[in-house]
């Protein structure tokens, strides 16, 4: 106990004025006479009243045998606690049944040898390690049963704060223990639960309440397993618990629990609706922008740049007017009047030149002065000329342009240049068939529509 005065004198020292004269009133109350204060010296405090009835302090009176060995764990600071944990469970997870002062040693190298004594002492002192002159130092029921602990007071379950009340009332029923304080701190949890999320709604924030709807939604997933396991504890035969609950206490709390169960399942959708009424309230911005990736690009920004931003941003509806002086308007006139004036020339209305004519015979490629040629040769004929001898040629390509050439002669359409040449000649083009090209054997062209290239008045004769 002379411990735990010391421990809340110096950390004292740290706290605000008001704190520190509450804190050094309470460590009147704490200690008297050097003699540590126990159940007998209760009354003390509550003014004659006996603590045997009052239920809230004998609920507690068992836990008067845990005060010792959780005292001498925890020490006299921080770091005595630390040590005295890490050692006790470096020894119970090597998995030895006992040690000798050489596998201590192994187990506790991180150790230097004063410090390990010390924490072996004190874990022998509080019955958490037992020494036997033939087997060595053993780990005592209380010390496995300190090492269950703590590994639950590691970390708090972040996944779900409820789990671990949920897992002591099954854990309650399985040992025959009245589930009734876990049923309570299950009620309290819920109760706090469901003001956290109220709070949400009033926050009209989105990131508030995105997170609300996240841990409730973690919460209401152990909604039929609560349920389930609530039912159990209600079937459950009870004539009068050792806690003083009784049968009708038990179903009021469980009622209680139901309750708090189906009004969060409410504030769930209330808080859907939230974030919808709040989604609305934002444009629907461009490019696959959200508010909160625009929220975050202005926070990386410093004040300056924003403020710089708004003064650029903010312009006047109506622009000042200029400073006007008899200097500037002076000096204004003045250039007016010496600028140069440059006389515009006179306009001269005449007609525009004749533009550039060519002559007609320009330079003709000699391809299309040979087909002319062939045209007045078959014009002047009285007999037909077969496509297939008239259009092909040595190359390919003189070939094609005959052939799209072929299509303008005879046309009687007039024209000026080789248009006009090719449809003055007197010649015409009859095909066999249809018209689909056939094959012509060996030569520049594999195929050709059948055909012939005759003069115009050989037709015409009767």
């Amino acid at each position: 106990m002379m411990q735990e005065v010391r421990k809340g004198r110096e950390s004292a020292e740290f706290m605000e004025p008001e704190t520190r004269k509450s804190a050094a009133a309470a460590d009147d109350f704490s200690v008297e006479d050097g003699d540590p204060r126990g159940w007998e010296s209760i009354s003390e405090w509550t003014g004659g009243i006996e603590p045997d009835s009052v239920e809230a302090l004998a609920g507690v009176r068992e836990l008067n045998q845990v005060y010792p060995l959780l005292h001498a764990l925890v020490g006299r600071s921080p770091r005595e606690f630390l040590v005295r944990a890490a050692a006790l469970e470096a020894l119970v997870a090597d998995g030895r049944p006992r040690f000798t002062s050489e596998e201590l040693g192994e187990v506790l190298f991180w150790l230097e040898d004063e410090p390990r004594s010390a924490v072996l002492r004190a874990l022998r002192r509080s019955g958490w390690l037992h020494y036997h002159p033939e087997q060595g130092t053993l780990i005592t029921d209380l010390g496995r049963w300190a090492y269950d602990v703590l590994s639950f007071l590691h970390r708090r379950l972040r996944e779900n704060e409820i789990q671990p009340t949920l897992a002591s009332i099954e854990y309650a029923m399985e040992i025959g223990l009245d589930p009734i304080h876990h049923l309570k701190s299950m009620r309290s949890r819920l109760v706090q639960l469901r003001e956290e999320m109220q709070m949400a709604l009033r926050s009209q924030s989105e990131v508030i309440l995105h997170r609300a709807v996240a841990k409730l939604e973690t919460a209401l997933e152990l909604s039929g397993q609560i349920r389930a396991v609530l039912d159990r504890v209600q079937e459950k035969e009870r004539p009068e618990s050792a806690a003083g609950a009784s049968a009708a206490q038990v179903r009021r709390l469980c009622r209680q629990v139901h309750d708090m169960l189906s009004r969060l399942h409410l504030v769930a959708s209330d808080l859907n609706a939230a974030l919808t009424e709040v989604g609305r309230q934002y444009l629907h911005l461009a490019a696959g922008l959200t508010v909160e990736q625009v929220v975050r690009a202005l926070m990386r920004r410093s004040r300056e740049e924003l403020a710089a931003l708004g003064r650029e941003a903010l312009l006047p509806v109506h622009p000042s007017p200029t400073l006007l002086t008899t200097e500037v308007v002076a000096a204004s006139a003045e250039m007016q009047l010496l600028r140069e004036r440059l006389e515009p020339e006179p306009v001269s209305w005449e007609e525009p030149p004749e533009a550039p004519r060519f002559a007609d015979a320009a330079e003709l490629p000699g391809e299309v002065r040979e087909l002319l040629s062939d045209l007045l040769r078959v014009a002047g004929e009285d007999r037909p000329v077969a496509l297939h001898d008239f259009v092909p040629r040595a190359d390919r390509s003189t070939s094609f342009l005959r052939a799209s050439l072929l299509a303008l002669a005879g046309d009687r359409h007039g024209g000026e240049g080789i248009t006009g040449q090719l449809r003055a000649v007197e010649v015409e083009i009859e095909c066999d068939g249809d018209g689909w090209p056939a094959e012509i054997g060996s030569g520049p062209l594999a195929r050709l529509t059948p055909g012939r290239l005759q003069p115009r008045r050989q037709k015409e004769r009767p």
